[in-house]
């Protein structure tokens, strides 16, 4: 699928998993997330990183719940599960209360805020193990060169290292090395070491035979330059506005926000006019990436109108006594949407390869017609 694609795709999850702080729809985004990435994983090396997303996002959402019963200074919920003694930290450290009363309204409040990070986790984990980030490093402006070749080095730099030890780890127990003391790694260390100033080595004569850093760079545009940078701080202005003061100052911060993001993005497109770049292969938008697209802003589009329409049908709160979350079908639906990207459509052929086929039934065909005109 297509780079931008799994960019809407990413917006669109995060966004309904931010705006449904609902343990069942939580469970819902996870599970639709988690197809999607059985779907259409893959065998590289960052494809593994999905299970290191999912076991974090427990431990987190663990340590939320625990924290979030163990803390809550005095008794908040209706229903008192056990009562533990109570210890108060001093002022200085913030005066806060360990134990006390352990309700189950505090329990449901901390797993369901807990569930909500451990999704957040989950949708990066399938973006981060699903996109090629080569591909997503080239959307970047072409102003920000610079920063994508030291990206690029870095994103290449931990599957590389992995890979290297993985072979002289096999290399050196194909020898009969065995790996069991402090000092029995060593034979590990100096291959390791050696490889990876090869490595640099390597990289840095394909950048000098590239001529990077010898071509002469267009002298800066301070207008332009003048104008990033206000955007940028209109944009972290509106930002840290609306998070201070509230949602009272979205009339005044919404208006800042979009003046600030359509500046940056007019500067860095000027900017980016100065730099060349070459590309050597396209990526080809398919209808799989229409469809998804579609399928993802339509999910997002829905869960914003509940969301504005009826705030509370999207939002679990325990207190002040717990009850069952209730669940609204249309939400789900909204987010079953997100599954699109797992949707086993056939991808068109390119047109070589539908010139080919083509080909091959015309042959089959005469050869028929010479076989029957031969009887």
């Amino acid at each position: 699928m297509h780079t931008r694609t799994w960019l809407c795709w990413l917006v669109a999850a995060a966004a309904i998993a931010t705006l449904a702080p609902h343990p069942l729809y939580h469970i819902l985004l996870m599970l639709a997330v988690t197809y999607v990435f059985v779907a259409r994983r893959d065998d590289r090396p960052l494809a593994r990183s999905f299970s290191l997303f999912a076991r974090a996002g427990a431990i987190i959402w663990l340590g939320y719940v625990i924290f979030a019963v163990v803390t809550v200074g005095g008794p908040r919920g209706a229903t008192v599960l056990v009562t533990l003694p109570a210890f108060q930290l001093p002022v200085w450290l913030g005066g806060i209360v360990f134990g006390g009363p352990i309700t189950a309204e505090a329990l449901a409040w901390g797993a369901t805020r807990g569930l909500g990070l451990w999704t957040l986790l989950l949708i990066f984990g399938a973006f981060n193990a699903l996109v090629d980030h080569h591909r997503l490093l080239r959307l970047a402006p072409r102003s920000l060169f610079h920063a994508g070749l030291a990206v690029t080095i870095a994103i290449a730099f931990a599957p590389g290292l992995v890979q290297a030890i993985q072979d002289i780890t096999a290399a050196q127990r194909a020898r009969g090395h065995r790996f069991g003391s402090l000092r029995s790694w060593w034979a590990l260390a100096g291959p390791l070491l050696a490889g990876s100033l090869e490595r640099a080595l390597q990289l840095a004569e394909a950048l000098e035979a590239r001529g990077y850093g010898r071509t002469l760079t267009p002298r800066p545009d301070t207008g332009r330059l003048l104008a990033l940078l206000a955007g940028l701080s209109s944009l972290a202005g509106a930002l840290i506005g609306w998070l201070w003061a509230g949602p009272a100052t979205l009339p005044v911060m919404a208006p800042l926000g979009i003046a600030g993001l359509l500046l940056t993005g007019w500067a860095a497109r000027r900017l980016s006019r100065s730099v060349p770049r070459t590309t050597y292969r396209r990526e080809r938008w398919h209808r799989h990436d229409t469809i998804a697209c579609a399928a993802a802003g339509l999910g997002l589009a829905a869960v914003a109108a509940m969301r504005l329409l009826e705030p509370t049908a999207l939002v679990y709160y325990p207190f002040p006594a717990i009850i069952a979350p209730a669940f609204d079908l249309r939400v789900g639906i909204a987010i079953l949407l997100l599954a699109a990207p797992a949707l086993p459509l056939r991808a068109p052929l390119p047109r070589r390869a539908r010139r080919i086929n083509a080909d091959r039934r015309a042959a089959r065909q005469t050869a028929a017609q010479q076989g029957a005109f031969a009887d």
